[in-house]
């Protein structure tokens, strides 16, 4: 292969597996130094992306192991057979020791992860961009801010015209204020931004809404998505953030009553996507058709829980067959039919650990009219 023009080489390891790659570049420092190529990652998204091959990243965590493990299986879109057990499954070796992370987003093979240090006064996020491909891993600078963070969540993206990498951080706080004679106690945000390149973290002013403090998994048109609320009014709402702009924007939502604490904004077959528990057995998913476009939420089809009652379940992917991938319990893998309405577990080998499910967070761009 070595004896091939560069441009044919480079094709031909973009059709390959994310996992294959890493293999690859264990071979020789030719290919090694191929895979660095600086139009390979566009190559390899742009076919992945067409295949609609999507990537699974899992998360190990428990008291009985000294660190956290992070697992990445190779594309599982064109599952079929659950029988089978996953053999493509690699640990992924992140240079860093005994630390426990609290949140991971993957997005194009990066990997943003945080985890908490304690300084004996406080306790403060710290935060780095893993490329899995390059094993080259990116610390993060430290917040600008100084208070003391209740909960922090996080957004990591890709907008694919400014062709910028992004980490936005929410920190939440309890404020105190004294009025009409009496102490109140409210919540409050503070928005940051750091662009990958750059040194220094940027706060965000006007945001006139109360996010859910949990990770983005949806990125649409160059924007994060997240359930929250508005300030005022307090109603439940879509919100987005967008990555050129860095501006908040209310998303038009579906026909529907949803609960900000038992819903999920997620991707499912390139649509933004709500996942809504409608009772004890049931999951409803809405998918927005043409993004942006209130009239083009549309119900595709209810999972029945009722087998799966005993754990929480969280949808991952919708896959080429049209089964649903989902998570139960933060210890197995499901196949939904949609079709038979049956769900029938993944056999994942000797797999030993409890693990969260983190869902390829890849840019994708929906049709606006």
């Amino acid at each position: 292969m070595d004896s091939l023009p560069p441009e044919i080489s480079l094709n031909i390891f973009s059709r390959l597996p994310f996992v294959s790659l890493i293999y690859c570049k264990r071979v020789s420092k030719s290919w090694n130094a191929l895979l660095k190529h600086p139009h390979f990652p566009y190559l390899q998204k742009a076919f992945h992306d067409f295949q609609n091959n999507l990537c699974l990243i899992l998360h190990c965590s428990s008291t009985c192991l000294p660190q956290d493990h992070i697992f990445i299986v190779n594309s599982c879109s064109h599952l079929s057979d659950p029988d089978e057990h996953w053999k493509d499954i690699m640990d992924i070796n992140v240079p860093l020791q005994n630390h426990k992370f609290n949140s991971i987003v993957n997005c194009n093979g990066l990997l943003f992860l945080s985890y908490i240090e304690s300084d004996n006064i406080m306790m403060h996020n710290k935060g780095f961009v893993y490329n899995i491909l390059a094993a080259k891993l990116t610390n993060l600078p430290n917040s600008p801010t100084f208070f003391k963070e209740f909960k922090v969540a996080y957004g990591f993206g890709f907008h694919p015209r400014t062709k910028e990498y992004k980490v936005v951080r929410i920190v939440e706080q309890e404020c105190v204020s004294y009025d009409f004679g009496r102490f109140k106690l409210s919540l409050d945000q503070t928005i940051e931004v750091f662009t990958l390149g750059t040194y220094a973290w940027r706060s965000k002013r006007n945001n006139p809404f109360l996010l859910q403090m949990q990770p983005s998994e949806a990125l649409v048109n160059g924007a994060l998505h997240w359930l929250g609320q508005a300030k005022v009014s307090h109603s439940q709402l879509i919100i987005s953030f967008n990555l050129e702009d860095e501006g908040f924007y209310q998303i038009p939502s579906p026909n529907c009553r949803f609960d900000m604490l038992q819903s999920h904004l997620l991707l499912l077959g390139g649509c933004l996507s709500l996942t809504v528990h409608t009772d004890k057995n049931n999951i409803d998913i809405w998918l927005m058709k043409n993004y942006g476009i209130q009239g083009s939420w549309t119900k595709e089809f209810t999972i029945n829980t009722k087998s799966l009652s005993l754990g929480s379940i969280r949808p991952l992917f919708l896959l080429s067959n049209g089964k649903v991938l989902i998570e139960y319990a933060k210890q197995s893998l499901f196949l939904y039919d949609t079709n038979k309405k049956m769900t029938k577990k993944i056999n994942l080998g000797d797999f030993p650990y409890h693990f969260q499910a983190v869902p390829h967070v890849k840019p994708i761009n929906s049709v606006r009219p």
